[in-house]
């Protein structure tokens, strides 16, 4: 793995310039910004032949073997308590049809031995569709350094349409529209469903459906069913995290809804259980199982980061090596490096409950090229791979270039492979 651009004399301002403009009127990504400083950048991380192969091949084994995973753990409400779902959620969640997510993101990092790891997946609301398809095409079309390179994402849109329409029961002969719900006032999540919907509408599998984008405010009971924006749906793909609509009216609406089967909810609660951290500790306890096939075994074995609940009382040289994350985090919320952490403020993490802690992996370091229009030099930090996949199948990829924890103020970069024929 290497930067595409390894020096900032290779990008001028302008062709940044040229490139946020772009990515904005034809890549809807208006929002270049995060926390006020610029995401989008223009430079990429190349794979080799042989790093893609890999990522791929353990991306499709990891998500069978986190749907088995699941529909163990989905079917003992008491546990999924103990996991930090209310019981409600966890009635809901047991009665619920487990399904693969029509789209989930494996985040993986490298270690300074060249090896692969998984940190975690993202398989209730998984971002960066927009800039790995619309933007990485913008990036390429306006550096030449990226011209010989080949792109695993061309075929993302693809794959998430056919994913979209092997979704069971999205396509029955009665169906209705398929609504889109998200917050409207948060712009990053409106245009990746405004890129959604543009990728979903007019498929010719819908036979004319409409595809309706609307606000979790614009979604209302509809006698046994409910509308969007006022237009009657019979599926639902929410970009609305569900740990903030417990207790709401649009939970309450969305349940009693798929209770009486009149609303399939294409991402449920079963996408939530796929990404809780708690789920990747039964893994890591069960890796040797028969439950899983041969490769899903090697993967959780040997690609894993070793994962489990949080536990009192560890010592300094303990706590050094880990790493503790909140178990429905999201994007890099409340992750803490173990020697960041007094005895006190570990064990108070331990009492909530609520955290598992990983082993600390020694994250290669990455130098690359960052040209923005704030910034101009060569950084060094880490990287992590998001491999998309569409149903159980490898999709596509997404890369983060940050510090030491990859959160909402990491960097975007593309992601290619070497060029046809290049040694590995």
């Amino acid at each position: 793995m290497r930067p595409l651009l390894g020096h900032p004399d290779a990008l001028t301002a302008a062709t940044y310039g040229r490139f946020v403009r772009r990515c904005a009127l034809l890549a809807m990504l208006p929002d270049y910004l995060a926390n006020g400083e610029p995401y989008l950048a223009m430079n990429a991380v190349v794979l080799t032949h042989g790093e893609d192969r890999q990522l791929r091949a353990l991306s499709e084994a990891f998500v069978g073997a986190f749907f088995l995973a699941a529909r163990v753990l989905a079917q003992d409400v008491t546990r999924l308590e103990e996991m930090g779902f209310p019981w409600v959620a966890a009635e809901l969640l047991a009665a619920e049809a487990p399904r693969l997510p029509v789209t989930g993101r494996f985040d993986y990092v490298q270690d300074r031995g060249g090896h692969w790891w998984l940190l975690e997946f993202n398989a209730d609301t998984p971002s960066g569709v927009r800039e790995s398809t619309g933007g990485e095409a913008q990036l390429c079309r306006l550096l030449p350094q990226a011209a010989e390179m080949e792109r695993p994402n061309l075929r993302l849109p693809e794959r998430l349409r056919t994913a979209f329409a092997e979704s069971p029961g999205l396509l029955d002969e009665h169906s209705g529209g398929l609504g889109l719900v998200t917050v409207a006032s948060e712009l990053e999540d409106l245009m990746q469903m405004a890129a959604l919907q543009r990728l979903l509408d007019g498929m010719p599998e819908w036979g004319g459906r409409p595809v309706v984008l609307g606000d979790v405010d614009n979604l209302r009971p509809q006698g046994s069913g409910v509308s969007l924006g006022g237009e009657p749906i019979s599926a639902l793909y929410r970009y609305v995290p569900f740990e903030a609509m417990f207790g709401t009216p649009a939970f309450a609406a969305i349940g009693n809804a798929v209770a009486s089967g009149h609303l399939q909810l294409v991402n449920g609660l079963f996408g939530l259980l796929l990404q809780h951290k708690g789920l990747m500790a039964w893994l890591w306890e069960h890796r040797d199982d028969r439950l899983f096939t041969t490769a899903q075994r090697s993967a959780i074995a040997g690609h894993l980061a070793p994962t489990w609940y949080i536990e009192g009382k560890r010592s300094p040289s303990e706590r050094g090596g880990l790493v503790v994350k909140q178990v429905f985090g999201r994007e890099g919320e409340e992750v803490f490096f173990g020697d960041d952490l007094t005895a006190v403020q570990w064990d108070a993490l331990a009492r909530r409950g609520l955290y598992a802690v990983q082993t600390r992996i020694d994250v290669a370091p990455f130098s690359a090229a960052v040209v923005t229009d704030r910034e101009r030099g060569i950084r060094t930090g880490s990287v992590t791979v998001g491999a998309y996949t569409a149903g159980s199948r490898f999709a596509g990829y997404y890369s983060r270039f940050g510090g030491r924890i990859i959160n909402s103020r990491a960097l975007w970069f593309a992601t290619l492979t070497d060029p046809p024929g290049e040694a590995e």
